[in-house]
C-alpha cells in the first residue's frame, strides 16, 4: 500500500504538465496577430452615427449581418457576449447606438448595413434587448430575437413571416412563463416560426455583466411601468448567446 508521500512527485508532474499547457496555449493566443479577432468600425447612415460594425476574422462576400437594439437606458455591455458568439458564427453585428430605439433609427441602421458592399441584404436579423424587443419584433428582416421583451404588453403584429426566438427568465415578474407562451402561440399564428427559451431561476436581464460581485441592479422591464430586479448570471449568459447564435446562423442561412 503506497504512502501519501508517493503521491507527491505524481502530482507535482501533472501540476508542472500542467502548467506547461496553459504557458503554450498562452503563448499561441500572444502570438495570433489582432486581425484574427476581426475588426470593428463605425458605420454612419446618411451623416447620421448608425452604431458600431463588428465584421467576423475571416469576412467572405455577401455576409450575414444582425442588429442589436438596446434595452429602455440605452447602449451598455450586455451586446459584448452576443457580439462575440455572432462573430464566431462568421456573421457581422452592427450595434446601434442610440436610446430607446424605435422603428425610425432601427430602419436607418438596417438601411446603413443594407447598403454596405460586405452585407447581403436578404440575410439580416435583429435582436432586442427588453424595450429594444418592440422594434425588434416589427423588422423587416428574415429573422428576430427578443430578449425578455415584456411577454403580456408586446404588440401582436396581424402578419411576421420568418423566424422567431423568444427567450426569457421563469423569474422574471415582467415575462412570466405563461406570458411568453401566449405571446409565442400568437406569433405562431401571425406566420412565424418561433422558438421559445426559458431559462429557469433567471431573472430579467440576467445578462447584464455585474460591476461588482453579488451585484443586484433595478432596470425599468417593458409593460410593468417600473423597475425590477436583475441579477447577473454570467454561465447562463454566455450559454444564451451561443444558442442566439445558433439560431441566427441557421435562420441566415450562415
Amino acid at each position: 500500500m503506497r504512502g501519501r508521500g508517493d503521491r507527491k512527485p505524481a502530482r507535482l508532474r501533472a501540476w508542472l504538465l500542467g502548467l506547461g499547457a496553459a504557458l503554450l496555449a498562452g503563448r499561441a493566443l500572444a502570438e495570433t496577430p489582432p486581425a484574427a479577432f476581426g475588426s470593428s468600425e463605425m458605420l454612419r447612415a446618411g451623416g447620421d452615427l448608425a452604431g458600431l460594425l463588428s465584421l467576423p476574422p475571416r469576412p467572405g462576400p455577401q455576409l450575414p449581418a444582425v442588429l442589436l437594439l438596446h434595452d429602455a437606458l440605452g447602449p451598455d455591455a450586455r451586446s459584448a457576449a452576443y457580439i462575440d458568439q455572432l462573430l464566431g458564427a462568421g456573421i457581422a453585428a452592427l450595434d446601434l447606438l442610440v436610446e430607446a430605439p424605435g422603428e425610425a433609427a432601427r430602419n436607418a441602421a438596417l438601411a446603413a448595413l443594407a447598403a454596405d458592399p460586405r452585407i447581403d441584404p436578404g440575410r439580416l436579423g435583429v435582436l432586442g434587448f427588453g424595450a429594444g424587443a418592440a422594434a425588434a419584433l416589427t423588422a423587416p428582416v428574415a429573422a428576430r430575437a427578443l430578449l425578455y421583451p415584456g411577454c403580456a404588453s408586446l404588440p401582436r403584429p396581424a402578419a411576421l413571416p420568418g423566424a422567431v426566438l423568444l427567450a426569457y427568465g421563469t423569474a422574471d415578474p415582467a415575462n412570466p412563463p405563461a406570458a411568453c407562451l401566449t405571446l409565442a402561440m400568437a406569433l405562431v399564428e401571425a406566420g412565424a416560426s418561433v422558438r421559445r427559451l426559458g431559462y429557469e431561476g433567471a431573472s430579467y436581464g440576467w445578462d447584464r455583466p455585474a460591476s461588482m460581485p453579488g451585484e443586484i441592479v433595478l432596470l425599468p422591464a417593458p409593460g410593468l411601468g417600473e423597475r425590477v430586479a436583475a441579477r447577473p448570471w454570467p454561465a447562463l449568459t454566455a450559454r444564451a448567446a451561443a444558442q442566439l447564435a445558433g439560431f441566427f446562423a441557421l435562420a441566415l442561412g450562415r
